[in-house]
């Protein structure tokens, strides 16, 4: 006869515990709402209603058969939106899906254990986006929270709310040294864990191409996109221009990458040299930002042309490369299928631009005189700098240059740079960043997505590749003050280019908010560099300290191991210690005995109370009613049981004693 385990009934869990539920989930699906489509928030609200209407009104739970079928349209829903079931979005898509549809089963223990299991995975899943100070504090909160709920659902009557969260303080409390040990000396990935995962779509400022519009949509963002820490001062706002990467292909509307190759630099007349060092955002791209212009990169990556900086893999996490530049140089001639590559043009330029480059080179005596005629066009002309430029239709440069006038700095950098070509300058368009907040708490440089920029670069002979920003001839303030003092101008009716820049200034409130938010970039800062940027390098560093050479994978789960162990072994005998409780009654005669121990009265070890007080007044008469008064509160709180009136009695009797 075969053998089973009796069955047992399983209790229901009582209200009390679905609402502590419903306050555990809300928070930790609040973060992937703006994730997730708006469909499938929409449904699991729907989920969680119904439940909640079926706990608190008693309405019908769904029969299995449509338990079934929402479970299997919610999949197809979301194999279609994301094309796939797997990867970092579609993952957390569907766990978000599925812990929604295990509200409309909930009745037994385990149905809330396996809710609360499901919060763990969710809460994890946050890291798959953000590792921010900030994030991480959310996450721990979250943790606890869950870990609270899930105390109060196995003692169900015996632990209040705030029990559960002290029990569940507790428990993550003493697996922090733990947490630690792993943290040191679990082996690193290269690349980092996030890198399997990360989203390549629209992390960056900018892409490989640049149309119009393409940069000023960006204008909004203030995500940071990297931080510099200059050696020495700090450069002026004209020179702070950082490349990306150089455009020199164009079809009239777009602008490509064209050809590009790695090669050598050959780089005279040099100025000074700048050293700093950049902390790169991930952006799951493989350029490399520097100031204009680069001579010297460490780690090292691979030089590409038009002085690029290119890595062999993106970005996919946090970044740290340091850096030199010049921002003086003469990059030497030209060779001749460059010179063609960087003059051609599409064949439908339009006879207005034509006209308007010939003009000026007719009447150019050197290339130069045709980039100060251009300049001046721009300056002189009726044009805007614009963040919501109008949109262009066919011709892009010649409506631009021509009707509407108005544009962000793309129009211009890519307008000017077909004019160039046209009048038979090599140009070409640069795209990267221009600017930079000082944070003088840290002392570094925020580069942040709206600081996105595009300029044009020309070459004249005898200087080679010079920079021209158009958009400076137009508005200055861009260059000068930055783009963020470009939109409190905007924003306050300032036209760009007139020079009145007094209302650029902060008011106090203004000055508060901003000074707040770059201390709180300071943390974050310091954070990223203390905690997040431990990585295979820190670690190995770490394992040279301890000893190991060249450490591998067995040393650091051997050094891991052991480290684990001693903590298990201090934490067994913190338990296994019990100290006893120190009595108050006790120490306060004991008190009482030393003082009078420090005039030859001392107490005899088998000597009790009333004993030691006739002998002591005997001696003393002049104590006689301090030692009787003590000794009679002592024995009554000794053998009479706590008194809180009578222990302060004795304390202040015990204080005020002196004898002599």
């Amino acid at each position: 006869m075969a053998f089973r385990f009796p069955k047992t009934k399983e209790p229901h869990p009582d209200q009390g515990a679905f609402y502590l539920l419903l306050l555990t989930v809300t928070p930790v699906l609040a973060p992937h709402v703006g994730r997730v489509p708006a469909w499938l928030s929409l449904a699991v609200a729907t989920f969680i209603v119904w439940r909640y209407l079926i706990t608190r009104h008693g309405w019908h739970a769904p029969p299995m058969w449509l338990r079934t079928g929402l479970t299997f349209l919610i999949a197809f829903g979301v194999v279609t939106h994301y094309g796939t079931i797997l990867g970092r979005d579609a993952g957390v898509g569907l766990l978000f899906a599925l812990l929604g549809l295990k509200f409309l089963e909930l009745r037994r223990v385990r149905d809330h254990v396996v809710v609360l299991l499901m919060c763990y995975l969710l809460i994890l899943g946050q890291l798959l986006y953000s590792q921010s100070l900030a994030s991480g504090g959310y996450m721990v909160a979250l943790t606890l929270l869950t870990t609270a709920a899930m105390v109060r659902l196995q003692h169900p009557g015996r632990i209040d709310g705030w029990q559960g969260l002290r029990f569940a303080g507790g428990l993550i409390a003493k697996a922090l040294p733990l947490m630690l040990i792993v943290y040191l000396f679990f082996p690193r990935l290269q690349g980092g864990l996030w890198a399997f995962t990360a989203d390549t779509a629209g992390a960056t400022g900018f892409s490989d191409v640049l149309r119009p519009g393409s940069i000023n949509q960006l204008v909004e963002n203030d995500a940071v996109a990297f931080r510099v820490r200059f050696d020495g001062a700090v450069p002026p706002p004209e020179q702070r221009y950082w490349r990306g990467l150089t455009l020199a292909t164009t079809d009239g509307k777009v602008w490509r990458r064209g050809v590009d190759v790695a090669q050598g630099w050959r780089l005279s007349g040099a100025g000074p040299a700048l050293g700093y060092t950049v902390t790169l955002e991930p952006n799951h791209r493989v350029w490399l930002f520097t100031l204009d212009l680069p001579i010297e990169v460490d780690p090292p990556a691979t030089p590409r042309t038009g002085y690029v900086i290119q890595r062999a893999k993106p970005v996919h996490e946090r970044t740290r490369y340091r850096a030199v530049s010049i921002t003086r140089y003469n990059t030497g001639p030209l060779a001749a299928d460059a010179r063609a590559h960087n003059l051609h043009l599409p064949g439908a330029v339009s006879p207005r631009v034509a006209s308007l480059a010939a003009r000026w080179q007719s009447a150019a005596r050197t290339p130069q005189d045709i980039v100060q005629s251009a300049l001046g066009y721009f300056r002189e002309q009726e044009f805007y700098y614009t963040l919501q430029p109008p949109l262009l239709g066919r011709d892009p440069v010649d409506e631009f240059l021509f009707d509407t006038r108005r544009g962000f700095c793309e129009h211009y950098a890519s307008a000017f740079a077909t004019l160039m070509r046209a009048a038979g300058v090599p140009s070409r368009v640069v795209l990267g960043y221009q600017g930079g907040e000082l944070n003088p708490a840290g002392d570094y440089m925020i580069v942040r997505q709206a600081d996105a920029h595009a300029w044009a670069e020309v070459w004249l002979a005898g200087q080679g590749w010079r920079r021209v920003d158009p958009t400076g001839a137009v508005a200055p303030e861009r260059i000068e003050h930055g783009i963020d003092g470009v939109r409190r101008l905007l924003r306050r009716g300032v036209r760009l280019g007139d020079g009145d820049a007094r209302r650029i200034e902060l008011g106090w409130l203004e000055q508060a908010w901003r000074q707040a938010r770059l201390s709180w970039d300071l943390v974050n800062h310091n954070w990223n560099q203390a905690v997040m940027a431990f990585g295979p390098e820190a670690q190995e560093a770490l394992m040279r300290v301890l000893g190991f050479r060249a450490p591998s994978w067995v040393h650091l789960a051997i050094v891991m191991a052991f480290a684990a162990l001693l903590m298990g072994l201090l934490v067994a005998g913190l338990v296994l210690y019990q100290p006893r409780a120190r009595d108050p009654v006790r120490a306060l005669y004991a008190r009482y005995c030393a003082k009078l121990a420090r005039i030859g009265l001392r107490r005899n070890p088998a000597e009790g109370p009333r004993d030691f007080a006739q002998r002591a007044v005997a001696a003393r008469p002049n104590l006689s009613d301090q030692v009787e008064r003590i000794t009679e509160i002592y024995i009554g709180l000794r053998y009479g049981g706590d008194d809180a009136g009578r222990l302060r009695e004795l304390r202040e009797n015990v204080r005020a004693f002196r004898p002599s």
